[in-house]
């Protein structure tokens, strides 16, 4: 396609929907930068506006308008992002990295006496939605309606559906939030003194967790591949930390989560080199995985060994993703922890035989079929003392309790 069209190529992005794919890494560096010229407010979406998208387009989730960080620019978006950073930045290194330890253990324990396990559904899926159900003082029921709506939305199933009942399950949650206010995200981002509305609130959590939950699962599975791909990684007690931290980067490079989103919208047209023009108003995906393969080609001894972090997985400019440190750190640990945990991990299927699915934002795996030696669970470690908190702080964390059955339950709706 560069072949034939150069960096930046025209798309049929769903069924008469015409868009544009930016594949070269500085243009879309140079083009996210560019808020003179290039805007993610989707209230420019010339097709959408002139209603030439029908309401049962598998693209309206992702990219109508939306009262989220993520479609706005200039002071709106800043007032939006600073509540997200602010709500996440109360989270401190150790806590996440205790919950999520914590909830990987769990979940390892589940697996760990059969000698076989699929790591992307069993694992790689949970952990994120455990860890977020902790922090956003999301139960169970949410958690899981939640999730499984996003993975929809993400793969392009039913989408009409699968919004609404995301929307739904956060709108619980935010109510439920200003009866009983706790030490959580939902709760810091209703009393931000930005004064978000209940609208905004839900539309900064779908923001929030949505990048957390299946691109978390999606980087948490390509760093397993990768180091079941590469014995040397394979070493008692794990990698050291700055080994694995390295291959997360080199994933992140090779393999990111989010394929071809978010989408931005020229203000004015705009002329490319081989004559052709963007016209103003229409979509163009970032196509983070094109960007940093072609990058990479170019540049190979610069990235071989995890030090340059200058990948795009992320996005850049003043939408990259306020998260992307949380997420980093959920997925290290998570990969850290079954090294840990498993001796010898191997993939119990032929590389070649694992399945994708893909749709045009995104492509994600279908599983990850892993054997190993059977290993007793854990012992249980002493419950910390409980320490003075609001009264909304019991239902935190809500899934614990029935894990086994969340993961039935959420195994049961993958499909």
């Amino acid at each position: 396609m560069r072949a034939d069209h150069g960096p930046v190529v025209p798309a049929e992005l769903s069924p008469g929907v015409r868009g544009w794919v930016v594949t070269d890494y500085a243009t879309l560096i140079s083009w996210s930068r560019d808020t003179t010229t290039f805007t993610h407010d989707a209230r420019l979406w010339r097709d959408f506006t002139e209603g030439r998208i029908g309401p049962d387009d598998p693209l309206l989730p992702m990219m109508a308008p939306r009262a989220s960080a993520l479609f706005l620019d200039g002071a709106e978006h800043q007032r939006l992002r600073r509540a997200i950073t602010d709500a996440l930045g109360a989270v401190t290194p150790a806590h996440l990295a205790s919950v999520t330890t914590r909830y990987a253990d769990r979940l390892i324990d589940e697996f760990c006496a059969r000698g076989r396990a699929d790591l992307l559904n069993e694992y790689a899926r949970m952990l994120p939605l455990l860890v977020m159900n902790d922090l956003f003082g999301m139960d169970e029921d949410q958690g899981l309606r939640f999730v499984a709506a996003m993975r929809n939305l993400w793969a392009g199933v039913d989408a009409e559906r699968s919004n609404a009942e995301a929307e739904r399950a956060l709108s619980e949650v935010v109510d439920a939030k200003h009866r009983e206010p706790g030490d959580d995200l939902t709760s810091r981002l209703i009393r931000h003194r930005a004064g978000l509305s209940d609208e905004e609130v839900i539309m900064q959590l779908l923001l929030v967790i949505a990048a957390a939950n299946e691109p978390t699962a999606a980087l948490i599975d390509s760093a397993l591949r990768a180091v079941l791909a590469d014995p040397s990684l394979r070493v008692p007690g794990g990698p050291s930390p700055a080994a694995l931290s390295d291959l997360v980067e080199r994933v992140l490079w090779r393999d990111p989560p989010i394929t071809n989103y978010p989408v931005i919208y020229p203000r004015v047209d705009v002329p490319l080199d081989n004559g052709r023009v963007i016209e103003a108003g229409s979509p163009i995906l970032l196509a983070f995985a094109a960007a940093n393969h072609f990058f990479q080609r170019e540049n190979a001894e610069q990235v071989a060994d995890g030090a340059n972090r200058a990948h795009v997985a992320w996005g850049a400019g003043p939408h990259r993703c306020p998260a992307r440190d949380e997420a980093t750190a959920i997925a290290t640990i998570a990969t850290r922890r079954i090294l840990e945990r498993l001796p010898d991990p191997a993939l119990a299927v032929p590389p070649e035989d694992l399945r994708w699915r893909l749709a045009t934002l995104s492509w994600s795996p279908v599983s990850l079929p892993v054997r190993f030696t059977p290993q007793a669970p854990a012992a249980p470690a002493p419950e910390p003392e409980p320490a003075p908190a609001p009264p909304a702080e019991p239902a935190r964390g809500g899934a614990v309790p029935a894990l086994s059955n969340l993961l039935k339950r959420l195994l049961v709706r993958r499909g």
